[in-house]
């Protein structure tokens, strides 16, 4: 039950993101295309959670060190 309720909040959460950002036009000067989109912010953040992850899998899976 508690992860059905975690995956309905993350959803929720996604949905009510993904429609503020649709909500504003690019604030670009007027000789850039309309379909310019800057990589801001969310990019790096996206990019840091993977490493995060992945070094948090690798410390879960570090194989055991062997005495020889």
């Amino acid at each position: 039950m508690k992860k059905i309720q975690i995956i309905l909040a993350t959803a929720a959460v996604m949905i009510l993101t993904s429609v503020n950002s649709y909500a504003f036009g690019p604030g670009f000067d007027p000789d850039v295309e309309p379909y310019a989109v800057p990589l801001d912010g969310g990019m790096s953040l996206l990019a840091l959670a993977g490493v995060a992850y992945g070094v948090r899998m690798y410390m879960k899976n570090k194989p055991a060190k062997v005495k020889a």
